[in-house]
């Protein structure tokens, strides 16, 4: 993040850790508040980043709070609750509670079929990389580690049900989609 941030001519206000997985974020909350930001970047699993916004909020917070999509969203707007509320987390793949999207459609379709999945932007990027995955096979042909890549950097501007996938043997980060969802306080997701 920072890397990025200097990219921009812009530095953060201050720069905290948590062990990853713990719930010990009281150091964390004491050193970011300090510097009273109007915002707070968290990369962190759902746990962890519950609980920091939990405590900044009770320590006096009143700013944003922002995610990147590895934080799991549904399950950090699960663990929060009311305390969710306004909570931002970019996403990488198209919301899978919005049926403008041929893959939304298509993705909840399937959901329904395998019974007793809830659709949510963790289990629709696990979706949409097994068909990337899938159609990397396929065009591979012989199942093995040479092939698959070969036929990964393959695809080329592919559309997945309105969602394009690029790969290269210099890029394999696959797609630049990115848009922001919102917790609100009943433990949804809003996009």
């Amino acid at each position: 993040m920072t890397l990025a941030l200097a990219a921009q001519n812009l530095k953060p206000v201050a720069l905290a850790t948590v062990e990853r997985n713990s719930v010990d974020v009281a150091a964390a909350v004491a050193t970011i508040n300090a510097a009273a930001p109007d915002a707070v970047v968290q990369i962190s699993a759902y746990k962890s980043c519950a609980a920091y916004i939990r405590a900044a909020r009770k320590a006096g917070f009143g700013g944003t709070f922002y995610n990147v999509s590895f934080v799991g969203t549904q399950a950090l707007a699960d663990e929060l609750g009311k305390d969710g509320a306004g909570v931002v987390v970019s996403q990488v793949v198209p919301s899978p509670y919005n049926a403008a999207r041929p893959i939304a459609r298509e993705f909840v379709d399937a959901a329904k079929k395998a019974g007793n999945v809830q659709p949510n932007f963790s289990s629709m990027e696990g979706y949409l990389a097994a068909k990337v995955f899938a159609e990397g096979l396929r065009r591979g042909g012989k199942p093995n580690r040479e092939s698959l890549i070969g036929g990964l950097e393959s695809i080329n501007d592919q559309s997945f049900g309105g969602f394009a996938v690029t790969f290269s043997p210099t890029n394999h980060v696959a797609s630049k989609f990115v848009e922001l969802s919102m917790l609100t306080g009943d433990g949804r997701v809003r996009t």
